[in-house]
């Protein structure tokens, strides 16, 4: 004889099968529990026929569902929140932050991601949301792009000013995604150039792995000028006299070429006046000076010089023409990479740290000027993240920027949860930034994680 009981809860029967007469054993059996809680139910059974009759109460009781030590759950990037719950048990915890994005031009290349591990146990089953970081993009044109996914900062792609002598342009990437595990998940759509998640989830993170700054380059061009000269001419200058003035003069007919610069140059001290007058015909055609540039046509060329003593004099003379040349020295550069995510404090000039950064908390820095010629790349998302900076006078500013820090929850860290904070305390755990070396997702080692984040949850 055979009958089945609905369970109360998780779904599925518990079939119960009598095979004799009297007191012959009954079997119990049950489809799989596909929850991961532990359940239990009584069924009570009686006889209906025979004396005498008897009735016996059954507590009937089921394991939840578990996963076996060495069972791993892999997650690559998506750019969605991720999610999986588990049983009670031990877990390890491990994040790769996103690496920041490249250069449009000149090769600068984004620095890398952090990592995170740690151990952690579950007393109940739980349900995890997985942040996996989006590699940040080079920018475009002089818009804002969107920074990596979960927190990495935007960025222009291009930035430039030009002042005096001297032009430049950066190129300014956008800031790696952190990668992380929280207990509240949220809408990740973007605003302003990065992701616009809520604090809610923000402050339920237990573990952080930071993102790398964004890469940026630079062109400069700086223009200088030069003189030199190109002896056309020299000698004595005769006099004359006339009207009680002697003038010194020199016809230099057909000497002079039209759109050319000359100067003549007369030697002495006691003369007042010294002037080049152009002809054409007997016709004066003004004065120009004794440094002119000549104009075309066909003219005849007087230098006059009056003598202040009116007494005789030769004075020496000099025609240059002057050659003026402009030169433009170009130059290039890239940021060094060296401004990595993850560790308990991200690398750079203003990276995220345990307490603060040059973000903000879980947001890397945007980049949003156009008008510098030497803009970072934007901050790198984490658990604070990196910042960015700009200059019109300095080449290095295109390094000033950071990278965001990583975060694991262990009882250490107690000091630097902020206010409203509800992420899970780990048993243990360790961040490191991206110029160290760690595990890669791929299996051995890395130096710094490049490309989009990842994580993965290993069972215990």
């Amino acid at each position: 004889m055979e009958k089945t009981v609905a369970w109360e809860s998780g779904g599925g029967y518990i079939t119960l099968t009598y095979t004799g007469i009297g007191n012959a054993p009954i079997s119990v059996k049950s489809d799989a529990n596909e929850s991961f809680s532990d359940r239990q139910q009584y069924v009570s059974i009686a006889t209906t026929k025979g004396s005498p009759q008897k009735a016996v109460d059954l507590l009937i009781r089921q394991k939840g569902k578990t996963y076996p030590a060495g069972t791993v759950f892999n997650y690559a990037y998506t750019g969605t929140v991720q999610e999986v719950t588990l049983p009670p048990g031990r877990y390890k915890l491990q994040c790769w932050g996103a690496q920041g994005g490249n250069s449009e031009s000149y090769s600068g290349t984004g620095s890398k991601g952090g990592y995170s591990e740690g151990e952690i146990t579950l007393t109940e089953v739980t349900t995890l949301y997985i942040f996996v970081g989006g590699k940040g993009g080079n920018g475009s044109s002089t818009s804002l792009v969107n920074g990596g996914w979960n927190g990495g900062g935007g960025s222009v792609g291009r930035s430039s000013y030009n002042s005096g002598n001297t032009y430049g342009i950066s190129y300014p990437a956008c800031g790696g995604g952190a990668t992380d595990i929280a207990l509240v998940t949220s809408g990740m759509s973007y605003s302003g150039g990065r992701t616009n998640r809520t604090s809610a989830s923000l402050l339920s993170r237990f573990i952080v792995a930071g993102g790398g700054a964004g890469g940026s380059a630079r062109y400069t061009e700086v223009t200088g000028s030069s003189t030199s000269y190109n002896r056309i001419s020299s000698g004595s200058v005769p006099y004359y006299y006339q009207s009680g003035v002697y003038y010194l003069y020199r016809y230099q007919a057909g000497m002079l070429q039209g759109g050319k610069k000359y100067r003549f140059l007369i030697s002495g001290d006691d003369y007042e006046v010294s002037y080049v007058s152009y002809y054409e015909g007997s016709t004066n055609m003004g004065n120009l000076g004794t440094t002119f540039t000549a104009p075309n046509g066909n003219y005849t060329y007087i230098l006059y010089v009056r003598n202040k003593t009116d007494s005789a004099s030769i004075y020496s003379y000099t025609l240059d023409e002057v050659i003026e040349t402009t030169s433009t020295d170009t130059s290039s550069g890239s940021s060094n990479s060296s401004q990595q995510g993850g560790g308990t404090s991200g690398r750079g000039t203003s990276p995220g740290t345990q307490s603060s950064g040059g973000g903000e908390f879980g947001l890397g820095k945007n980049q949003s000027t156009t008008n510098y010629r030497y803009a970072s790349g934007a901050g790198g998302g984490g658990w604070y993240g990196g910042g960015s900076s700009q200059s019109d006078s300095s080449t290095s500013q295109i390094n000033s920027s950071g990278g965001g820090s990583g975060f694991v929850n262990i009882a250490a860290n107690a000091g630097y949860r902020p206010s409203g904070y509800t992420g899970l305390q780990l048993d243990s755990g360790s961040t490191k930034d991206g110029s160290t070396s760690f595990p890669s997702p791929s299996g051995g080692n890395e130096t710094g994680h490049s490309g989009n984040g990842y994580a993965r949850i290993t069972v215990l």
